[in-house]
């Protein structure tokens, strides 16, 4: 094996560049991933690529970045396990969460994880259909608090934004036995999307189609994947028993909405890496309907100018190519 390896680096906002760096050695319960495949973040590259804090409390984004950094969504091979890391060389795995921005990061051919925040996936199991286990962690952590909160067998469900998270809330939504699932975007191609991946129907965020709460026709619960203030609102204002807060809230903001239950975000944790990870080997989520385009880790700029424009959903990158 080589001595070294390319990892991007975003420089400054807007420029990046493909550096050479050594392979690093996994320590303790940790393991050297070459990755295979590695998938954007919507929210977090455009939000650092641009030189913008992902959230409000950051005073800034400090440059350079971490090499191989906001890059987290992940599927590759073990290369080789550190000490006490009970993974085999030669298995394949799926990045289930980030260790931290402070550490390298996946836009890179190879990268050290902790055994904790990965999971075996199966050999049969393209790297495409787990690549974002990681976000489908995130959207399943809202979805499972839902369903304990409220049960979503037989409800009328909303997704509020039909973008990564929302697209891949239809599918679990719809898995649990949702009686109708809606989605909201002003989108028509992820309206058309998500109507591919089940959905019931679709409509622009401001369509009369759903009737307002307290009505007949109102949604049961719902999921806001958008996180800004009108958008909060307005599916509040279609709901009548309870919204999950999945998306990053954007702005401080009141809301009265009276016999409603908002549902916070509970955090990260790995049941709902496993229950993401058992709905795709079941055939009940699927990421790959997701990824727009796939393109090597030199056209990482030309990826994350898709996802600006809208034209992409989300870019896979190769490392190796």
């Amino acid at each position: 094996m080589n001595k070294t390896m390319k990892t991007l680096q975003i420089i400054r906002a807007e420029h990046t560049e493909l550096i050479d760096a050594p392979i690093p050695e996994p320590g303790p319960g940790e393991a050297l991933v070459r990755v295979a495949e590695v998938a954007t973040c919507p929210q977090w590259d455009l939000h650092i690529y641009y030189g913008k804090p992902m959230f409000a409390h950051e005073q800034a984004v400090p440059f350079p970045y971490s090499p191989g950094q906001p890059g987290h969504e992940m599927a590759g091979i073990v290369e080789k396990a550190g000490p006490d890391c009970t993974l085999k060389a030669g298995q394949k795995v799926a990045a289930w969460r980030d260790a931290g921005h402070h550490r390298p990061g996946c836009y890179a051919q190879y990268v050290v994880m902790k055994e904790e925040h990965l999971l075996p996936i199966p050999e049969e199991l393209p790297f495409r259909k787990a690549v974002s286990l990681e976000l489908g962690m995130c959207v399943a952590a809202s979805v499972m608090k839902l369903k304990q909160s409220e049960g979503i067998r037989g409800q009328r469900c909303g997704v509020n934004g039909l973008g990564p998270a929302g697209l891949i809330a239809v599918q679990m939504l719809l898995a649990e036995g949702a009686r109708e699932v809606i989605g909201l975007d002003p989108n028509p191609q992820r309206r058309e999307l998500a109507l591919k991946l089940g959905a019931s129907f679709c409509c622009e965020p401001d369509s009369g189609e759903i009737a307002s709460r307290g009505k007949p026709g109102a949604l049961d619960i719902a999921i806001d994947c958008v996180g800004y203030p009108q958008a909060v609102r307005n599916i509040m204002d279609r709901t009548n028993k309870a919204v999950a807060l999945f998306a990053v809230q954007r702005d401080d903001y009141t809301l009265r909405h009276q016999g409603l239950s908002v549902i916070g975000y509970p955090g990260h944790f790995r049941e709902a890496a496993e229950y993401a990870l058992d709905m795709v080997i079941a055939g009940k989520l699927d990421f790959e309907p997701l990824i727009s385009r796939v393109l090597p880790l030199a056209e990482y700029s030309q990826g994350v100018q898709l996802l600006k424009k809208q034209e992409a959903i989300k870019i896979c990158f190769i490392p190796g190519e």
